[in-house]
């Protein structure tokens, strides 16, 4: 391990502005580390989780000598450490299940927890572009988005991060969008076989709705949905 390694600028900045971003208690697990933070204070994460592995060791030891060049702190004194998964599947399914065990128990201000809302009512919002740096040194430009959740204890308005809305609300709700019309819902190869054999065509999805010209959220890019256009109909 390089103690004397010097981090680019650019790596430096991307650091400040990805804490800055971090909500109070956000968490971040940067992937492949086996590590998750959580945003404890302005200037300080503290290490919540480790896998036992050197690689997990190294790469937090090199994230909390990044911190210090920019004057941020990390804290890692009271650290659960679990065993290294066996395979890919393994470390997979661990991570699933440690951040469902996480999004149980966000709550909104009032008390209610996210996971008791009305979730399927979830609506994709674009909050903008950033540049992000890429290993090789360039930048390229990639889009913000956020569900909005509204609490139905006190109309809070509660903007979630695309990947936790999924853990709660599961691929069903997650890979739909609402238009004007009504919804596109991405399909399952199952689902795009069934429809083969009868005469329904689905529609396959870009970065905007054939139907209205509006902005898609990314996790729709290169799906093929099926159309649920019921709205306005008489019931």
């Amino acid at each position: 391990m390089d103690m004397n390694e010097e981090f680019p600028p650019e790596l430096q900045v991307w650091m400040l502005e990805h804490f800055g971003q971090m909500a109070p208690n956000g968490i971040w697990r940067p992937e492949g580390t086996g590590l998750r933070y959580r945003k404890t204070d302005d200037d300080a994460l503290t290490l919540d989780h480790r896998v036992d592995h050197p690689d997990s060791i190294h790469h937090h030891e090199r994230i909390k000598r990044l911190m210090e060049t920019v004057n941020l702190r990390v804290e890692d004194d009271d650290v659960m450490v679990t065993q290294a998964a066996l395979s890919v599947e393994e470390a997979y399914m661990q991570e699933i299940q440690e951040r469902q065990a996480v999004a149980s128990a966000w709550q909104c201000e009032c008390g209610t927890r996210l996971a008791d809302m009305n979730l399927e009512e979830g609506t994709p919002s674009f909050m903008g572009e950033r540049e992000i740096l890429l290993d090789n040194g360039e930048t390229d430009t990639i889009e913000d988005w956020a569900v909005n959740v509204t609490c139905q204890e006190c109309d809070t308005v509660i903007a979630m991060n695309p990947d936790d809305y999924n853990i709660l609300a599961g691929d069903d709700l997650f890979m739909r969008y609402k238009n004007d019309l009504g919804y596109l819902k991405a399909m399952t190869r199952q689902q795009m076989y069934e429809m083969a054999s009868t005469d329904e065509l689905g529609v396959l999805v870009g970065s905007e709705c054939p139907d209205t010209g509006v902005k898609v959220p990314p996790w729709m890019w290169g799906t093929y949905c099926s159309r649920d256009y019921t709205l306005g109909e008489e019931e």
